[in-house]
């Protein structure tokens, strides 16, 4: 019979199987996927996931809660830089490729989730829910003192607000799915052409970071 330490010492590994096999699930199928998907994934009963979950919003909690404080200090340390313009690039471009190469993120950050929030079987999920309430607000604020500051600067066009750099990001996110494994740095080029585009002042066109599709394999590319 295993000793009390060897069952803990089980649990945690357990646990640590299902939240790295929940972020890879998550990740590449979005957050519809079930319990039963990830045990699965994990190796393990899912009578294993429920003993540690009361229901899937808690496990997205644990899979998310630190990386979406990681993206509020990468939103408030470019709300704060030194060079203004070279805050909000960065930003911009982390944000979005952060959003773009995680399904399950990017549903929690664009809403495409709190419509399911509270069906979970279980204890009520209000752990996620606040911390998705909480996450809006701050970013928001974050957001807007990144743009006002930049607007301030002069580096940021006059008509752009806060609310429009989830626009723009969605809109590159689309590139990299288009892109794909076969064009993996297309992305660059779009966010390339929105960069110049929100600067308030430039003598030419910028040099744009990766080269376009030729003709032949736009021609020659499979329906993604």
């Amino acid at each position: 019979m295993a000793d009390q330490g060897q069952l803990r010492s089980d649990a945690r590994g357990n646990l640590e199987r299902v939240l790295a096999a929940a972020a890879e699930v998550f990740a590449a199928r979005g957050l519809g996927a079930t319990l039963a998907d990830i045990a699965k994934h994990a190796g393990v009963g899912v009578g294993t996931v429920y003993r540690r979950f009361a229901n899937k919003d808690d496990l997205i909690y644990d899979v998310y809660v630190d990386r979406i404080h990681a993206g509020e200090k990468m939103a408030e340390a470019a709300s704060k830089a030194a060079d203004v313009w070279a805050g909000f690039v960065q930003y911009f471009e982390q944000s979005t490729l952060e959003l773009a190469n995680d399904r399950g993120m990017r549903e929690l950050i664009t809403g495409g989730y709190t419509e399911s929030l509270g069906w979970a079987r279980g204890t009520p999920p209000t752990r996620l829910a606040e911390l998705l309430e909480d996450n809006h607000k701050t970013m928001g604020v974050h957001m807007i003192k990144l743009v006002r500051r930049a607007k301030r600067a002069g580096v940021l066009r006059r008509d752009f607000q806060a609310s429009d750099m989830m626009v723009l990001s969605l809109g590159v996110q689309a590139t990299i799915a288009f892109g794909g494994a076969e064009s993996p740095q297309l992305y660059r080029r779009a966010l390339g052409f929105i960069l110049d585009g929100l600067a308030q002042d430039r003598d030419k066109p910028s040099a744009l970071p990766a080269p376009a599709l030729t003709d032949a394999e736009l021609l020659n590319m499979r329906r993604r």
